[in-house]
């Protein structure tokens, strides 16, 4: 492997994530094709598991890229023996390598002095292993949905700990952002199958409640969102930038679009504008001429796309695009009658009752693995607490106060320590970048059951470890080129 980076000018974790995500992808495709295979899914694990252990950030990085790519078929995949189904996914899999490669490293020496801050998170996550054990044994809650909670609340979060030990260098910063990046633009393939094919691939886990389909799945959608910023921040600091950037900018936009997630689209709307006023007047300024310069690639975009459409009228390229011009449209417009809609009706009722069984033990909360019960004269049925799509309010319910007020602190300190450090352009860049991604999971999170679903939560919790981290990264001068990032190794 070593060898291996030497000959390439590439790094021995980028070497080593780049087979992580092969050996699973292949396991992954080859449970699309002929089912859970039991001994590709052995080697895909052990090969993942033992070069995490190695490479502790290879196994991060291949995370990342395999989250965005194959979302819930790699972070929400059980393990079949015979018809028996164990919710063992991937993803924890391989958090186990990293923890063992971490365990590892701390033993050889390589140590990292906590501060109060991450105390804080610590606190959360023993207070939800307590109100899990509380839940079960004692309020005898559903076993399946108090775990559940447990882990996606708790386990998860340790993200910002793989985060805060694997990120420690400007080296390490930027390959996680150039696998990110790569992330992003394997999603380009799903928003050309999305437009060609009509409707998005996995775009039906996330049904609409007004007329139309997405073009792009929920989940990949959310994904080049946080990309988006970064690299629109890339072309404010770099002052230049490629045109292929520009154009993948312009193709992520109408994915966006497509997708006809409106909650994102405010939070996109809220995040740009609070780095409009926070940014630097010379970046505020290169900031707002890129969205001139995105006009033109974004206007390219729309012409090939207008033009493939008048000259096959009747293909289904063609009916996509009048199809999803229409759905988005009728979002938009949904959005100035929020009481007519169905989906803002279905969470008013369910957030009215959830609130109304808060009020029981506000203080602490009614513990997890409790489901509530909504009826209409149309509508009757049982919500888990955790799945009322909105995960402040999920917080608040579960574990009260208490477990809110800790969660919130936590965030807020994290927010605050990095927007009050200062460094050079390329620091300022990563910083900003950050903020950017925080931003719109924290518009988003009212909406969503982000932080009770892995695919979506993990990203929030990287996104605060590196908050944490950036600050005791050691930046050095950097000189931008429109045809590669910052440093040219990975």
């Amino acid at each position: 492997m070593h060898k291996i980076a030497l000959k390439s000018n590439i790094s021995s974790e980028a070497i080593g994530a780049i087979f992580i995500v092969l050996f699973v992808a292949v396991f992954i495709v080859a449970n699309f094709v002929v089912g859970f295979v039991c001994p590709v899914y052995i080697l895909a694990m052990v090969v993942g598991v033992s070069l995490a252990i190695i490479f502790p950030q290879s196994g991060l990085l291949a995370v990342v890229f395999l989250t965005m790519v194959f979302e819930r078929f790699f972070t929400l995949q059980a393990f079949w023996i015979g018809k028996v189904e164990y919710k063992i996914y991937p993803l924890d899999i391989l958090m186990v390598g990293i923890f063992l490669g971490l365990v590892v490293q701390y033993l050889l020496g390589q140590k990292i002095k906590f501060k109060k801050i991450d105390w804080l998170l610590f606190s959360f996550v023993i207070l939800n292993f307590i109100y899990f054990v509380w839940s079960v044994f004692v309020a005898r809650a559903d076993a399946n949905l108090a775990f559940s909670s447990f882990k996606n609340y708790a386990f998860y979060s340790l993200f910002y700990f793989i985060a805060l030990f694997l990120i420690r260098t400007q080296a390490d910063l930027q390959r996680l952002f150039k696998f990110f990046l790569a992330g992003g633009v394997a999603i380009v393939g799903f928003i050309i199958f999305g437009l060609a094919n009509g409707e998005g691939l996995w775009s039906q886990y996330t049904p609409l409640s007004t007329e139309g389909v997405r073009i792009l799945a929920f989940t990949h959608s959310l994904y080049i969102a946080i990309a988006l910023l970064p690299t629109i921040l890339y072309t404010a600091f770099a002052k230049k930038c490629s045109r292929a950037l520009n154009f993948l900018i312009a193709i992520w936009t109408v994915g966006i679009l497509g997708t006809l997630m409106r909650h994102l689209w405010i939070a996109i709307a809220v995040a740009v504008a609070i780095l409009y006023v926070t940014l630097p007047r010379e970046n505020k300024f290169e900031f707002a001429k890129f969205a001139w310069r995105l006009a033109v690639p974004f206007l390219a975009v729309l012409v090939l796309v207008f033009y493939a459409v008048v000259m096959i009228p009747q293909s289904k390229l063609s009916n996509s695009v009048n199809n999803s011009l229409e759905a988005v449209s009728q979002r938009a417009a949904s959005l100035a009658s929020v009481s007519a809609d169905e989906s803002f009706a279905w969470r008013g009722l369910v957030w009215k009752n959830a609130f109304e069984r808060f009020k029981t033990n506000p203080v602490l909360g009614i513990g997890t693995g409790q489901m509530i019960y909504v009826e209409t004269e149309d509508y009757k049925a049982f919500i888990e607490f955790r799945n009322i799509h909105n995960s402040y309010l999920a917080i608040l319910i579960q574990l009260g106060i208490v477990g809110f007020g800790l969660f919130f602190y936590f965030v807020y300190k994290n927010i605050q320590y990095l927007f009050r450090s200062n460094g050079n352009d390329a620091y300022e860049y990563y910083k900003f970048s950050i903020l950017s991604v925080l931003g719109i999971f924290l518009v988003s999170i009212p909406f969503q059951p982000y932080l009770e679903t892995n695919l979506l939560a993990i990203f929030f919790w990287i996104a605060l470890g590196l908050a944490r981290a950036l600050p005791e990264i050691n930046f050095h001068p950097v000189k931008y080129s429109p045809k590669a990032s910052p440093q040219s190794g990975i």
